[in-house]
C-alpha cells in the first residue's frame, strides 16, 4: 500500500474487503496517465534505503501495491524484486509499471497475503504501510523475519510519544468512515513490542526517524 492513492484503506488479516478496496481504485488505471507516484512516506524510506546501489539485495515487499517502491529498488541497483498484495487489479499494475521500467524480468508480482509468505530467503523484506494495516501484524512480521537474511525496513503510524496520542484517535475516527463506505479498518500498533520482536530475532535499528506522524526504521541482522 505504498501509492499515492492516498488512501490507507487498510487491510485486517485476510480480508477480501482490502482486494476490493483496492480493485475499485486502479482497476481502471491507463498507464497512459503515468503510473501512480509514490507518496511522501514511502519516498523517505527509499531515502535510507540509498545503500541498494552498493548492496544489490534480493528484496521481497510485502504489501507492493501498484509497484512504485519495488521498481524504485530496482532502478536503485537491487539484483531482484517480488513483490506480493492482495489485490489483483494492483499487481496487475505493478506488473505494467516493471515492464514499462524494462524490469520484466527482474520483477515479480503475485497475489498473496504476508503472513503465509513462504519461500527461499532474500537479502531485505520491505513492509512499507502494511503492518498498519493488519489485525495480526506480529504473523506478517514474524514472516518476514523469518524470510530475510538481512534487513527489513518498514514504515508504520508512531504510536509512541506526542505521534502517538495524535495517531491513535485520528486513525480509529478514519477506520469508522472507511468501514461506513465499505473500506477496512487501519491500526497503530505498539512500535515498543514491534522493535522488541525485531530486536529478539538479532535486528538492530541502523536508519531511522519520521515523516509527520509515521515512523520509518532500517533494520539489520546483527
Amino acid at each position: 500500500m505504498t501509492e499515492d492513492a492516498g488512501r490507507d484503506c487498510c487491510r485486517r488479516g485476510p480480508d477480501p474487503r482490502v482486494a476490493r478496496c483496492f480493485d475499485r481504485e486502479w482497476s481502471d488505471w491507463h498507464d497512459d496517465e503515468g503510473f501512480p507516484k509514490i507518496v511522501d512516506v514511502s519516498a523517505a524510506l527509499l531515502d535510507r534505503l540509498k545503500d541498494t546501489t552498493l548492496v544489490r539485495p534480493r528484496v521481497l515487499e510485502v504489501g507492493s501495491g501498484t509497484g512504485g517502491v519495488s521498481v524504485a529498488l530496482l532502478e536503485m541497483g537491487a539484483r531482484s524484486v517480488r513483490g506480493i498484495d492482495l489485490s489483483p487489479s494492483s499487481v496487475a499494475v505493478a506488473r505494467r509499471r516493471a515492464a514499462a521500467a524494462g524490469f520484466e524480468e527482474k520483477a515479480v508480482f503475485e497475489i498473496a497475503e504476508g503472513q503465509s509468505i513462504s519461500d527461499d530467503a532474500v537479502d531485505w523484506v520491505v513492509l512499507d504501510r502494511v503492518l498498519c494495516c493488519d489485525a495480526r501484524a506480529g504473523a506478517m512480521l514474524d514472516a518476514a523475519i523469518g524470510m530475510a537474511r538481512a534487513r527489513i525496513a518498514l514504515t508504520v503510524p508512531e504510536s509512541r510519544g506526542w505521534r502517538g496520542l495524535l495517531n491513535r484517535p485520528m486513525w480509529a475516527a478514519e477506520s469508522v468512515w472507511d468501514m461506513a463506505r465499505g473500506g477496512c479498518r487501519g491500526y497503530v500498533h505498539d512500535l515498543r513490542a514491534i522493535e522488541r520482536r525485531l530486536a529478539a530475532a538479532g535486528f538492530k535499528p541502523v536508519r531511522t526517524g519520521h515523516r509527520a506522524l509515521w515512523h520509518i526504521g532500517v533494520y539489520d541482522r546483527a
